[in-house]
């Protein structure tokens, strides 16, 4: 393709020209043909008298919040047109807002320097199932440590794998604290009675243009369960959401926020069921070729697709350029799996396609497909041997707001962490603000590649 001399422009005609089939991130995977209105230019709006202000209310995007809440089950809901992100901000300062937190280690990036910014103090949980899953055992073992103001947890993961809430849930009920959850990856999750909200947890985070077919920065924070009180002023919710939202939000991703729940309750539930049944033949193709799969069950994301080459002898990576080869772009791939995520907008033809590649995978390993989990520096999931975690020297604030300086990673040994560093999946941070790098951490983070790591001056 010729070059333009606009490289972000180029990038992305280049990379559609490809044509592959979307098995990633946004929901919509450029079909969901409802969306196609609102992306005229005409539409890219902002706060006037006759539109709306997202962080005000009493307007048409409450409306639109009100009937998000029904088609969801929540109590109350917020849009944002700043991603889970915002959404993730916002939940920690209304349902802790300070203070001993439980956090779950495999927490994203966004949820540590949040803590960090409302001065939350995290109680990790360390995740003990295996590929960094959390158990329930996991969240009660930490709700035994004093003055705890709430609980965080990441689920579904990227795998799909789904925490016990109901479990996490009663426990935290007993102890007298909310349980937050950060869904990015289950906004459709209520279509199998799955949805966080309605298992038990108090708020959750739902990414929904991961899943559902809304425009890329789109998602909902859900607060409280239906028919319930959720005990939080919608005034002072949404003046909470604005301390870190942007004050020119998208209205073209508001809007698709409010198409998106259209179709939920038109088509949507249903949609996500009979989907869910092609993801069960892919699983079935593939265990039929000699591949691990992961898929359906309680514990799962019924749409999610995570397959296990390496029972094969073929990494994750390997396989993932093999199915890009044969016109399939995955959401995610390590030394391990390859992670599809399957929306209703996947087309038959597209599924047919990823099945066809499925079934061809064993044979590239007959002529040398395979790479060694070394030669993939960012496929390392870090474990900690025998319970060694890093020792912390400063709270997470002191470090994320203290001068800092960037040292190469062999560097790094004995220096304070200044951000955190989270390999993902699983995203279990090696170390957070405040942590102290020793020589393992730093020489696994290299593995992992973080050849340069953000570190406290003078400490």
């Amino acid at each position: 393709m010729p070059v333009s001399g606009v490289p972000l422009y180029d990038m992305i005609m280049g990379y559609t020209s490809m044509g592959r089939a979307s098995f990633h991130t946004p929901g919509h995977k450029g079909r969901a043909g409802f969306l196609t209105d609102i992306q005229s230019l005409v539409y890219d709006i902002t706060e006037l008298p006759d539109t709306a202000s997202l962080y005000d209310g009493g307007d048409m995007i409450e409306q639109a919040e009100r009937l998000a809440a029904d088609a969801f089950g929540a109590s109350m809901t917020l849009f944002s047109a700043g991603g889970c992100t915002l959404c993730i901000h916002t939940m920690l300062m209304l349902g802790a807002g300070g203070g001993r937190v439980v956090f779950a280690r495999n927490s994203h990036r966004s949820a540590v320097h949040a803590a960090a910014l409302v001065g939350i103090d995290p109680v990790w949980a360390w995740p003990s199932g295996a590929n960094g899953q959390l158990e329930a055992e996991d969240i009660e073992q930490a709700l035994k440590q004093p003055d705890i103001k709430a609980v965080y947890i990441t689920s579904p993961d990227y795998y799909g794998n789904l925490a016990d809430i109901k479990t996490i849930s009663q426990r935290c009920q007993k102890a007298g604290v909310p349980l937050l959850v950060d869904n990015a990856h289950g906004s459709h999750l209520g279509a199998f009675g799955l949805h966080p909200l309605s298992l038990g947890a108090d708020m959750t985070a739902d990414s929904a243009h991961k899943t559902l077919p809304v425009l890329t920065g789109g998602a909902m924070l859900h607060i409280g369960r239906s028919g319930n009180d959720c005990g939080i002023d919608r005034r002072a919710a949404k003046s909470a959401m604005g301390v870190f939202g942007s004050t020119s939000p998208s209205f073209q991703v508001l809007a698709s926020l409010d198409l998106a729940r259209d179709w939920w309750q038109r088509a949507g539930v249903q949609a996500y069921r009979i989907k869910a049944e092609a993801v069960l033949e892919l699983a079935e193709a593939a265990r039929h070729a000699g591949i691990g799969t992961a898929a359906g069950g309680q514990n799962r994301d019924p749409t999610r697709l995570t397959l296990d080459t390496s029972v094969i002898g073929i990494d994750g990576i390997s396989a993932a350029a093999h199915f890009r080869d044969h016109g399939c772009e995955p959401e995610y791939a390590d030394a391990r799996y390859v992670v599809f995520i399957i929306t209703p907008f996947n087309t038959p033809e597209e599924l047919g396609r990823l099945g066809d590649a499925i079934k061809k995978l064993p044979a590239r390993q007959r002529r040398g497909y395979f790479l060694s989990k070394k030669e993939n520096s960012n496929a390392y999931n870090y474990q900690y041997p025998n319970g060694l975690f890093p020792e912390r020297i400063l709270s997470p604030r002191e470090a994320l707001l203290a001068p800092s300086e960037t040292v190469k990673a062999e560097r790094s040994v004995g220096r304070v962490a200044a951000c955190a560093c989270c390999p993902c999946p699983p995203g279990i941070a090696a170390v957070v603000p405040g942590e102290r790098i020793s020589a393992e951490i730093a020489e696994n983070l290299k593995i992992s590649g973080y050849d340069r790591i953000i570190v406290v001056k003078n400490v």
